[in-house]
């Protein structure tokens, strides 16, 4: 057992205090490791260990937004510092039966994505809980502002978020403060395809961003790792 001497000047040692550790870690503590450690799914986002999150997870509501089946969801996600993700982490609260679940990682362009998911539903179940979706390859990514798109076939999916509540449709707007549904100046926060959403991802599936997207005014949560 490891100890310390605190020094009582020209007397000599004033005492001899033990300092043991209560708790045993052995290995770094990764944000892999607190998943597996949760059974691999979780109803509560990680505290920490992302690149970037799209919401605070402490503004989160767990049921604040009922997905429309086979449409395409855009979500802004700022990344303040660079790093390599290798997952994109997803909640759903309930999902019904789902036949489709794909991602991809867009930067305002929406050129090619910079990062995209393999078609994940056997993975993405009806189950309640977070979801680890890797990546078809780890992405390095500069620190900038990147657009999660996302097409889920399922039972009115639902997954934690934030909503604009307001009367009429003047939520979606609170939502999107100075948007620009321009392709050359995107500056969405959270919107939605009215038609047409992609349900599988390339590493060359282009998205425009212009007036085909609907302004929405829920806002998913996702993590980059």
């Amino acid at each position: 057992m490891p100890s310390a001497v605190l020094a009582g000047g020209n007397n000599g040692p004033l005492a001899v205090e033990s300092v043991t550790n209560p708790e045993a870690i052995s290995g770094p503590l990764t944000v892999a490791g607190l998943i597996t450690a949760q059974s691999g799914v979780s109803t509560q986002v990680l505290p920490a260990g992302y690149l970037g999150q799209s919401v605070n997870p402490e503004t989160l509501s767990p049921t604040a937004v009922v997905l429309t089946t086979a449409y395409g969801v855009l979500t802004r996600v700022t990344v303040p510092v660079s790093g390599t993700s290798t997952y994109l982490d997803t909640v759903f609260t309930s999902a019904g039966t789902v036949t489709n679940a794909v991602w991809a990682l867009y930067t305002g362009t929406a050129a090619n994505p910079v990062a995209y998911t393999a078609e994940a539903h056997l993975t993405v179940t009806g189950a309640a809980g977070l979801f680890s979706i890797p990546w078809a390859t780890p992405v390095a990514l500069a620190a900038g502002t990147y657009y999660v798109y996302q097409c889920v076939t399922g039972t009115t999916p639902s997954m934690p978020g934030v909503t604009a509540t307001s009367t009429g449709s003047i939520g979606a707007t609170i939502m999107n403060p100075n948007c620009s549904l321009s392709a050359t100046v995107p500056t969405l926060n959270s919107a939605q395809l009215t038609s047409g959403a992609p349900t599988s991802v390339t590493g060359t599936t282009q998205l425009t961003f212009g007036t085909s997207w609907a302004l929405n005014a829920n806002k998913l949560w996702y993590g980059i790792r």
